[in-house]
C-alpha cells in the first residue's frame, strides 16, 4: 500500500514538472513572439529618424550653397573687337601737347591705345608710370597713347601729368560723353585701335606686360 502511494506521488510530482514545462515554454514562445513583432517597428524607426537625417543634412547643404556669394563676373569692353572705334574730339590738359585739341579720326594711320582713368582709381596710380614707360621707350614713331579722364579738374590734370613726368597727353571728357559711347563701366579700362580706326584688343583691367604685350601685338606693334 505504501508502495502505491509512493507511485502516485511521483506521478503527480512528474505531472506537476511537465505542466511547468510547458507553461516556461510558452511563456518563452509569448515573448518571443512580441520581441519579434517589435523588430520591424524599431527598424522602421531608425530607418525614418536616418532618413530624416539624411535630409536634414542635405537641406543644410542646400542653404549653404545658397547663401554663399556668387562670383561677380568680369567686366567687359562694350565695343566688340572688330568694331570701329567711336569717334572724338577732346581737349589736353595734362602730358603733352597742352592746350591743344585731338581728334581722333585724325589720327587715322598710326595704332592708338586709349587709356581711360582718373586720379582717384588706385589701380590708375600703379598703372601710369608703366603705360608712360612703355611710350617712352617704344611708342614714338609706332603708336600713339591717350589717356582720357572725365572726373578731375583741368588744374589737377595738368598736376598730375607733370609729377608723372608724362610725354603722353591727357584729355579731359567733359561730362563723361566719350566714356559713355566706349561703354566705360570700370576703370582703368584700355582699347587698342588699329590703324584703320578699328578696336582690335581691350582691357578692362590694369594693363600688366602681358596684356600690353598682347594688345600691342594686335595693332601690328610687337615689343622687342
Amino acid at each position: 500500500m505504501a508502495r502505491e502511494l509512493s507511485q502516485k506521488e511521483q506521478e503527480k510530482q512528474e505531472q506537476a514538472l511537465a505542466r511547468e514545462q510547458r507553461r516556461e515554454f510558452q511563456e518563452e514562445l509569448v515573448a518571443h513572439s512580441k520581441a519579434a513583432a517589435r523588430t520591424p517597428a524599431s527598424r522602421s524607426r531608425v530607418i525614418t529618424v536616418i532618413g530624416l537625417a539624411i535630409i536634414a543634412v542635405c537641406a543644410g547643404i542646400f542653404g549653404w550653397l545658397v547663401l554663399l556669394p556668387s562670383a561677380s563676373p568680369a567686366p567687359v569692353a562694350a565695343i566688340a573687337v572688330g568694331a570701329p572705334a567711336p569717334d572724338f574730339t577732346l581737349p589736353v590738359y595734362g602730358g603733352s601737347e597742352i592746350g591743344s585739341s585731338i581728334h581722333l579720326r585724325a589720327l587715322r594711320g598710326r595704332p592708338v591705345v586709349i587709356n581711360f582713368w582718373s586720379e582717384s582709381c588706385t589701380p590708375c596710380l600703379s598703372e601710369v608710370p608703366y603705360l608712360e614707360q612703355v611710350y617712352s621707350q617704344h611708342g614714338q614713331g609706332h603708336f600713339i597713347l591717350l589717356g582720357i579722364d572725365q572726373t578731375d579738374p583741368k588744374t589737377d590734370i595738368a598736376r598730375f601729368g607733370a609729377a608723372y613726368k608724362l610725354t603722353y597727353p591727357l584729355l579731359f571728357d567733359p561730362g563723361g560723353a566719350v566714356n559713355q559711347s566706349y561703354g566705360v563701366t570700370a576703370i582703368p579700362t584700355s582699347y587698342f585701335i588699329d590703324s584703320q580706326g578699328v578696336v582690335r584688343a581691350a582691357f578692362v583691367t590694369q594693363l600688366s606686360p602681358q596684356t600690353m604685350r598682347q594688345g600691342l601685338a594686335s595693332i601690328g606693334v610687337n615689343l622687342p
